[in-house]
């Protein structure tokens, strides 16, 4: 199977799959004798896997450790899981810090809002201090 046809079962752009396989995460594939680039089921099944698990967000350094541990025979459940939760924590810490990051914005358009009630009006924000920025910008 030639990369177009790749990309298109896989939804993958073949730009995305040479950038695979630059970075280890796909062997180099056969090629023709016209120089095409000849892919298996098996580098179809490897690309599902990678759109997949970055699609979970996993990075591509991540990527290719689960690669290593499914090209194991044993194909032990646990590691997987254990990266599974580490990636769960990541996400909820994000989630987190986005939530703090609302209400800073919450507050400061509450600021505004009540600021432009009043002639003349001059921005809180702008007026603030660097002692209340928000822990992002810290």
């Amino acid at each position: 199977m030639q990369i177009g046809m790749v990309a298109k079962k896989i939804g993958l752009s073949a730009d995305a799959i040479r950038f695979y396989e630059r970075n280890s995460l796909l062997p180099r594939p056969p090629r023709t004798p016209g120089g095409f680039r000849q892919y298996g089921e098996n580098d179809v099944e490897t690309l599902a896997f990678i759109r997949r698990v970055q699609g979970l967000g996993f990075k591509l350094s991540e990527i290719r450790g689960l690669l290593n541990l499914r090209g194991n025979r044993l194909q032990a459940c646990a590691p997987v899981r254990r990266r599974l939760e580490e990636k769960l924590v990541d996400v909820q810490r994000k989630l987190a810090d986005l939530q703090k990051l609302e209400h800073e914005l919450r507050s400061a358009l509450r600021s505004c809002n009540k600021e432009l009630r009043k002639r003349p009006a001059h921005c809180p924000i702008l007026r603030e201090s660097n002692a209340r920025k928000p822990e992002s910008e810290k």
